[in-house]
C-alpha cells in the first residue's frame, strides 16, 4: 500500500506490484499457427500500444523486443522495420502518452472563472488517466530511462500541466503563496491521475466525478503550519548487523540508480565487504530486492494495526492510518521508491503474494472509510484510498516535500470530508 511529487512527478503511487504481470509482462505462445497473421490497419500504432503496456507492466529493462513482437502478433523482423532498437520504441511510446496528456489539457479553454477552469483541467487529466490505465506506469516510473530530447519533451509536458493547474489555483485563492499552490497542484493532480496506479473497478464517469470532487475539495483547504512536534526526518543511525547493512545499502543504491544498473560488487563495496560476502546473506540480487519489498509490505500492514489500536471511532481510525502512512513514507523514502518502481524484477510468485497483501491492506482502509461515511460504498472507497495513498507517497518523495502536518491535512480531507 505504498505509491515523486513537485512539478516533475504527477502520476501517482501505489501499484508497482498491482500492475506487474510477469518477468517480461507476457507469456510466450507456442501454439502452431494454422492461419497467417492479420496485419493491423496501423501496425506502428499497434506496436506502440502493446509496447506501452509491456513497459508499464514489466519495466524497461525486463521487457525484450521479442516479448513485444509476440504480444503484438508480429514477427521480430517486422518490428525492427519500424523501430531499430528497444529504446526507440520505448521513447516513442512514452512520447505518445505524454502528448495525449498535453492534448487533453490544451483543449481546456481559459475561463474567467478560475474554479471552473480548474475543474475542467482536473476532469481532462482524470479522463486521460482512466483511458490510459494500462500504461500509466510507463509515464510515471519508466520515463526516468529517457535521455536527451526525449526526456526534455516529457518533462516539458509535465511542467506545463503543473503550471496551468497552479495558475488556476492561485487565481482562485489569492491568499496562497507559490509554495502552497505548488503543493495543492501536485496533490490535486495525483488524485485525478491515481486510476493509472491500480486496477480497482468502477464505471469511468463515476470515477471521473468522484476524483474530481475529491481533488476540488482541496482547493479551500487551509494548509496547516508545521507543528513543533513534527518529527525531523533523516537517515538516523546505521545498522550494525551485516545482513541489515547489505539490505540498507542495496535499497539506497536501487532507489537512486535502479535495480538493473546496480551490481553485487557495488553492493558489497557500499557495505564494506567483498561480493562473496553478500552471497553469504542473500542468494542473489533478486533475493535482496524481495527482502526490501517484504520489509515495505510488512511495515505498511503493521502501521494499519497500530493505527486501529490507537483509535476509538471510524474517523479516528482513518485519521490515524493517514498519519502513520505519512510517517512511514517520511522515515523510509528510499524504501518506498524501490517498492513502487522495481516490481518488474521480482519473481512472479513473490509478486503475487505481495499483491495479495497489498489488496488486503487497501480493503482494510476502505472498510474504515465506509464506516466513517456510510454513504460511501466500498467501490468508491477503494478509489479514494488509492488516491490518498498516491498523494501521500508523491508529496513525501518530492524534491521539496511539504511538512508532514500539511500532507496529513490533505490526506484527511480526501478521505474524511464529504
Amino acid at each position: 500500500m505504498l505509491s515523486k511529487s513537485s512539478s516533475t512527478a504527477l502520476f501517482p503511487q501505489f501499484s508497482g506490484i498491482d500492475s506487474a504481470n510477469g518477468p517480461s509482462g507476457y507469456a510466450v505462445d507456442v501454439t502452431i499457427r494454422s492461419t497467417p497473421r492479420r496485419r493491423p490497419v496501423d501496425r506502428r500504432k499497434h506496436l506502440i500500444e502493446v509496447a506501452a503496456r509491456a513497459f508499464s507492466d514489466g519495466g524497461y529493462h525486463a521487457v525484450r523486443l521479442d516479448d513485444i513482437a509476440e504480444a503484438a502478433d508480429v514477427s521480430a523482423p517486422a518490428l525492427y522495420r519500424h523501430f531499430p532498437n528497444k529504446y526507440a520504441l520505448f521513447a516513442e511510446a512514452t512520447t505518445v502518452l505524454a502528448d495525449r496528456l498535453a492534448a487533453a489539457t490544451s483543449d481546456v479553454p481559459s475561463e474567467t472563472d478560475p474554479r471552473r477552469e480548474l475543474h475542467a483541467l482536473l476532469a481532462a487529466i482524470a479522463a486521460t488517466s482512466i483511458e490510459n490505465r494500462r500504461t500509466g506506469g510507463l509515464y510515471r516510473w519508466e520515463s526516468r530511462y529517457l535521455s536527451g530530447a526525449d526526456a526534455a519533451h516529457v518533462r516539458a509536458v509535465v511542467i506545463a500541466q503543473h503550471r496551468r493547474v497552479r495558475s488556476a489555483i492561485l487565481r482562485s485563492r489569492t491568499d496562497l503563496d507559490r509554495d502552497d499552490a505548488n503543493t495543492l497542484a501536485a496533490a490535486m493532480t495525483s488524485v485525478v491521475a491515481s486510476p493509472a496506479t491500480h486496477r480497482a473497478t468502477l464505471p469511468a464517469p463515476q470515477v471521473q466525478h468522484l476524483l474530481c470532487d475529491a481533488a476540488m475539495s482541496l482547493l479551500d483547504l487551509d494548509l496547516l503550519e508545521p507543528a513543533a512536534s513534527d518529527p525531523v526526518t533523516g537517515p538516523g543511525l546505521s545498522p550494525t548487523g551485516r545482513r541489515e547493512i547489505i539490505l540498507s545499502e542495496s535499497i539506497a543504491l536501487f532507489a537512486v540508480r535502479g535495480f538493473h544498473d546496480v551490481t553485487i560488487e557495488e553492493i558489497g563495496q557500499a557495505a564494506g565487504i567483498p561480493a562473496s560476502g553478500v552471497y553469504r546473506h542473500f542468494t542473489s540480487k533478486v533475493a535482496i530486492l524481495e527482502a526490501a519489498f517484504w520489509r515495505a509490505s510488512d511495515r505498511t500492514t503493521a502501521s494499519i494495526a497500530d493505527a486501529l489500536a490507537a483509535s476509538r471511532t471510524p474517523a479516528d481510525a482513518v485519521a490515524h492510518m493517514v498519519r502513520r502512512y505519512i510517517d512511514l513514507c517520511c522515515a523510509a523514502p528510499e524504501l518506498m521508491t524501490v517498492y513502487l518502481s522495481e516490481a518488474g524484477h521480482l519473481e512472479a510468485r513473490t509478486r503475487t503474494a505481495l499483491r495479495t497483501q497489498q489488496r488486503r491492506n487497501v480493503e482494510e482502509w476502505a472498510a474504515w472509510v465506509c464506516r466513517a461515511h456510510p454513504e460511501v460504498d466500498a467501490s468508491r472507497a477503494r478509489f479514494l484510498v488509492h488516491a490518498e495513498l498516491a498523494v501521500v507517497a508523491d508529496l513525501v518523495r518530492g524534491s521539496q516535500p511539504p511538512a508532514p502536518a500539511r500532507i496529513d491535512a490533505i490526506g484527511r480531507r480526501i478521505l474524511l470530508t464529504r
